[in-house]
């Protein structure tokens, strides 16, 4: 066969009759591609726990991807059940926020525990079983529940903000009906869901680059459906974070001028800085969803192919694509602790009251320690000083 006829599209022939691959391509016949704006975020660790150098004993990629994955679960796993216990209280759970919050750490859960699950089917059990049921949990459902679960939240996040705005900026009750937040979830649910219903269908187990005997769970969509959910894909990113971005804009003006024309004010800039830490609680959730989302999405759209066999390249895609799964795992320090009064509601959760009885017993046991190091050094002076004025005596 011709080199002509054996190449791939993307390939080129040499003189030789050999296939010249272009950037992001690789393979006898250029038929694998090596972009890493294409690879989820569990094959592109699969792919650098594989090209580690294998004559070495101990997996450092591996090591290191297992502990902050886990790390990421035992955070998830306080910080959500701490948020949950706080937002159940009556007076957070009767309002659209609680409502909304309470959405959001389960959502926040589900994702975590899939990150977790899919990690495990990376490293332990894809080399254990070929079954194809096996594979299509493993590639069509795991991954793509988690993805949904990611910008679910994404979209929770966007309509608390929008509740922050109508609470702070047109004075909305706080208690009033729950129908936006009940309108707000269900709606995310069914958009996402539906935005992503074509990736279990066409997601396949394709074979590995790396070892021909096993699979790589990557997907290759024909070109029209490829376009499509890569527009989903960002639509999914860049809507939130516009909404993020203009509730922030939004509420620092119209708390800022508030503040000017009610004390006659002038100093724009100090009451700026003043009002943005007063009401902290406001400005938290959203800088920290802008800022673990953006550097993802600008590495995405600075270049069509950013070449998986740079190692420094892919393993900037994978901590920037970890980076997003950041604000699920840590909702107590988003939600709750930037907050006076959710702060107060969590003292009064079984988890704070026991972290509060932790705190009091080791302050009561600092306490003791530095009073009975105070009276030794107390006693000693006391000591030296009579010990001092004997000797003065004697002589």
């Amino acid at each position: 066969m011709t080199c002509t006829a054996n190449c791939s599209q993307v390939g080129i022939c040499s003189f030789n009759n050999t296939c010249i691959c272009p950037p992001c391509f690789m393979g006898n016949r250029c038929e694998t591609s090596t972009n890493v704006i294409q690879f989820s975020l569990t094959f592109a660790i699969q792919w650098d726990i594989e090209t580690t150098d294998v004559n070495s004993n101990f997996n450092i990629p591996q090591f290191i991807y297992t502990f902050v994955i886990t790390a990421m679960l035992v955070m998830a796993l306080t910080n959500n059940i701490a948020c949950l216990q706080t937002f159940m209280k009556h007076d957070i759970r009767s309002t659209n926020c609680g409502l909304l919050q309470i959405t959001y750490c389960i959502a926040g859960l589900i994702t975590i525990i899939g990150l977790e699950f899919r990690m495990l089917t990376i490293l332990e059990f894809n080399q254990l079983t070929q079954s194809y049921s096996y594979q299509y949990a493993a590639c069509n459902v795991i991954p793509v529940i988690v993805i949904i679960m990611v910008d679910m939240c994404m979209w929770l996040s966007s309509a608390l903000i929008v509740e922050f705005v109508l609470l702070e900026c047109f004075n909305f009750n706080l208690y009033r009906s729950r129908r936006f937040a009940v309108i707000s979830s269900i709606s995310g649910t069914i958009l996402t869901i539906g935005t992503h219903l074509h990736e279990i269908i066409a997601r396949r187990p394709l074979p590995d680059p790396i070892r021909a005997s096993l699979y790589s769970c990557t997907f290759a969509f024909p070109l029209p459906l490829d376009i499509i959910d890569k527009t989903l894909r960002v639509c999914h990113v860049i809507l939130p974070l516009t909404v993020h971005f203009l509730g922030i804009i939004v509420m620092i003006v119209n708390i800022t001028r508030r503040t000017l024309l009610v004390h006659s004010r002038d100093d724009f800039f100090h009451v700026f800085i003043e009002q943005c830490i007063k009401r902290k609680h406001f400005f938290v959730p959203p800088f920290l969803i802008i800022l673990s989302n953006l550097p993802h999405l600008i590495l995405h759209l600075k270049d069509e192919c950013e070449d998986a066999r740079n190692t420094n390249i892919l393993r900037l895609h994978i901590a920037f694509n970890i980076l997003i799964y950041l604000p699920p795992s840590i909702t107590f320090f988003v939600y709750i602790f930037p907050s006076k009064s959710y702060m107060h509601q969590f003292q009064t959760t079984p988890m704070g009251r026991w972290l509060k009885r932790i705190y009091n017993c080791n302050y009561k046991r600092n306490i003791r320690r530095i009073s009975i190091q105070s009276r030794v050094i107390s006693n000693k002076t006391v000591f030296s000083n009579l010990s001092f004025s004997a000797r003065i005596i004697e002589k």
